[in-house]
Parts: C-alpha cells; sequence; structure tokens
C-alpha cells in the first residue's frame, strides 16, 4: 500500500473508532467525553495536525520521509513548552538513564539564551573552567552542531564522552566568536570557600548545591564561627544547578521556622512544601546573601528563603530563574517524552522559572558584559540585552566587588542599628 493510502487507512480507522464510541456515550450529559466535546481542548489542534501530514504526503515535492517528519513533529512539540522538557529517541533514553544525576564531563551549567547554549556558571577547577571558558558566554556550536537547532537536553549529551576525549566549543563573547577544546574530565564540587573579612564577618561561598554539599556548608559556618565570626554573607554567585533537598537543607541552617519552597504542579497547585526544621538551624548571626545571574537552581531556594522569611537582605542582581523537576514518561518504541512535571517556587508563591529571585537591594556590578547574540552582531542590530540585567564575562577583582561591599556595609549598619536600639 502507498503511503498516502496507510495515512488515510490511519486517520480514517482512528476517527471512526472515536466517533463510534463517543456515539454510543453522548446521551449522558455527565460523561466525560461529553464535556470534553462540549469544551473541545486540544482535538482541534490535532485536526489541523493531521491536515499538515496529509498536505506533506499529498503535495511535497519529493517524496517525504514520514519517520523524520514524526521525529521533527515530536521535538517540535517539546520544544515550544520550555528548555527543559524533550523527546527522546530509544539511544537516548538509555544515556538518560545511564547519567541520570551525574552531570556532564565538562563542568558548565547551561541554560538557553535566545535559542542558543548559555553558560550560566562554571565549575572551579573543571575542565571547562581550565579550558577558559567563562559563565555568560553564548556557545553558538558544539562539535560542529548548531546549539541554535538543538534542545537542552542535547546540548547536554554532546558534552558527555570519556575522560580524556574533546569536545570543541565555538563560544561568542564580546561580540566575537572563538573556538575552545575542552578535556572532558572528572568533576569535582570544591568545597565551600570560607573567608574571615572585616569586623568578624565569615564569608561563605558554596558551589553548585549536589549531594553532600549541604553538609559542607554547615561544616563551613561552623569554621566561620570558630574563627570569631559575628556575622555572614553567603555569597551564592556561581552557584547554579543543584538538588532541591540541598537547597532546602543550606536554607534550614540559618532558618528555625517559616516555608523554605514550594512545589507547584499543574495549575500551579501546591504538591509539596518545605517548612523549616528547628532542630537543623545551625546559627542565629545576622546573614546576608549575594546573587547575580550566575545563580541558579538550588541556590535559589536558599536565597528565597531568607529573604521571604526577613532572615536577611538580599544583595546584587536578579538570578537567573531555574527550578523545575522531569519526569520520563515510556513510549511504545522505546523512546520517551522527558516532561516538565513540578515547578519550585519562593514561600510567597514566586517561581523561579519565571521570576528568579529579585534581591531586596539592587547593586548593578560595573564588571557585566551585554550579551548580544550573535545573529545580531551587526553594527546597526545592537541592542542591550533583552533580558532584564546582563552576564558576567569574568570573576570580579576583588578591591572592585562592589555586590561584596555592599553586603558587608548592610550587615555592619544593621548591627549599630540593633545596639542603638538596644
Amino acid at each position: 500500500m502507498s503511503i498516502r493510502g496507510k495515512l488515510t487507512l490511519v486517520t480514517l480507522s482512528a476517527f471512526i473508532a472515536i466517533y463510534a464510541v463517543a456515539g454510543g456515550l453522548l446521551s449522558n450529559p455527565n460523561n466525560p467525553l461529553v464535556r470534553a466535546i462540549a469544551d473541545p481542548g486540544p482535538y482541534p489542534q490535532l485536526r489541523i495536525f493531521e491536515e499538515v501530514v496529509r498536505r506533506i504526503v499529498n503535495d511535497y515535492v519529493e517524496k517525504p520521509d514520514l519517520e523524520k517528519v514524526r521525529i521533527g513533529a515530536l521535538r517540535g512539540l517539546t520544544d515550544v513548552l520550555d528548555p527543559y522538557s524533550a523527546y527522546l529517541l530509544p539511544p537516548q533514553v538509555k544515556e538518560y538513564e545511564q547519567h541520570r544525576g551525574n552531570g556532564d564531563a565538562a563542568g558548565m551549567i547551561l541554560g538557553q539564551y535566545q535559542g542558543f547554549a548559555y553558560v550560566i556558571a562554571v565549575v572551579p577547577a573543571s575542565p571547562a573552567d581550565k579550558a577558559g571558558i567563562r559563565a555568560g558566554d553564548v556557545i553558538e556550536y558544539i562539535d560542529g552542531h548548531a546549539t541554535r537547532d538543538l534542545d537542552l537536553y542535547d546540548m547536554r549529551s554532546l558534552l558527555l564522552g570519556a575522560p580524556g576525549t574533546t569536545v570543541e566549543l565555538s563560544v561568542f563573547r564580546n561580540n566575537n566568536s572563538e573556538k575552545i577544546k575542552v578535556t572532558r574530565g572528572q568533576v569535582l564540587i570544591p568545597r565551600p570557600e570560607i573567608r574571615l573579612l572585616e569586623q568578624q564577618i565569615g564569608y561563605l561561598r558554596p558551589q553548585v548545591l549536589k549531594e553532600g554539599q549541604a553538609a559542607a556548608v554547615q561544616a563551613a559556618v561552623g569554621e566561620a564561627i570558630k574563627r570569631g565570626a559575628q556575622r555572614i554573607i553567603l555569597d551564592l554567585r556561581g552557584s547554579a544547578g543543584g538538588e532541591l533537598k540541598e537547597g532546602v537543607a543550606v536554607a534550614n541552617l540559618f532558618l528555625k521556622s517559616g516555608t523554605i519552597v514550594q512545589v507547584l504542579g499543574r495549575k500551579d497547585k501546591v504538591i509539596a512544601t518545605y517548612e523549616a526544621k528547628p532542630e537543623n538551624a545551625v546559627t542565629e548571626l545576622p546573614v546576608a546573601v549575594i546573587v547575580d545571574r550566575t545563580t541558579a537552581g538550588a541556590a535559589e531556594i536558599v536565597a528565597a528563603a531568607i529573604l521571604e522569611n526577613k532572615r536577611g537582605e538580599v544583595i546584587g542582581e536578579r538570578t537567573f530563574g531555574v527550578g523545575s523537576e522531569q519526569e520520563l514518561f515510556l513510549l511504545g518504541d522505546g523512546s520517551a517524552l522527558l516532561l516538565t512535571t513540578a515547578r519550585y517556587a519562593s514561600p510567597q508563591g514566586r517561581i523561579f522559572m519565571l521570576e528568579g529571585v529579585v534581591p531586596s537591594i539592587e547593586v548593578k556590578r560595573t564588571d557585566l558584559a551585554e550579551v548580544v547574540p550573535p545573529e545580531e552582531n551587526e553594527p546597526e542590530a545592537r541592542p542591550a540585552t533583552p533580558r532584564p540585567g546582563a552576564v558576567p564575562s569574568a570573576a570580579p577583582k576583588p578591591a572592585d566587588d562592589l555586590l561584596l561591599k555592599r553586603a558587608i556595609e548592610v550587615l555592619t549598619s544593621e548591627t549599630k542599628l540593633k545596639r542603638r536600639a538596644a
């Protein structure tokens, strides 16, 4: 049978079956099917989809490869949802299950910026860091594959590989493109940085809040107090990705009570709420949190919890906005849908993926470079970044760190006010 004949037979069979079942049930007004017909939902869209396929089969200039058409259509369905949903082919399903939760072999936390791969943060001392990849880089190509044509899962998949092998990235920064080779290797999350600053301020800077990092932060808080810290600065710049439970645990170190984070399902229904447990809090010292565009994921949970529970100020720029859960739905042919089924929200219900975390004290950094997408890199078309804020092209020098200076000012001034009030 011809392709046209097969398609017609399948389409007619489906519609005959639907109407045969529907016809026997229309007499019951309380039946869900009756309500579905009254409120057609996706059915008109499915008819349009069927019409497009029929046009391709009947009128396309060449004999179409319907397998490719199907895969392209399924990818298109997930591409318009969010960066984290994807249609996976059978080999990708096996790869996903094998590497689930292990990250990549380069040490980059990727997002999407106007369709391109975008480096939210880089793990210190990782292969990407050693190769010169910076937070804020726009990646045009990964091993020759245009990221504009890929979903986020594909981008991450291309970074996987055996230690010692290389991946070539075409990086766009400061209106210039350059090729950088990254040698894959083991990515180790470093321990939080600890320093004792002026006026007995303990400075803590954790990295990606993955498994075990909450315990490392707790140890760092204890060490800072042992060194004489009377106030705490928690610097969450460069902390992206991570895990929900680690973000909850870190926030709980500073909170004796209150909501830490909500998990929202369909129609923003609250499906889980995480509350602070008093026995898990380790300090009541004044705290200030520093954030910027390289703050994302579990670190946003910490910042929002401290801010909205009025535990301390959050200083800097709006965070990137990440925080969701994906579920893998296996399909009959071995492929699967990786679908976002829940999103994380602040105690007051602000969804991180939509709003990020807006600081209570905004401080613009002067070391930031505007991000201009590669296709806009023409002299007559260089608008300001359409998303709020800009992205750092390099880590600030300590002497020029305006956000850190402001955090110190906030903590010291708050302490003086409390002493006067006493």
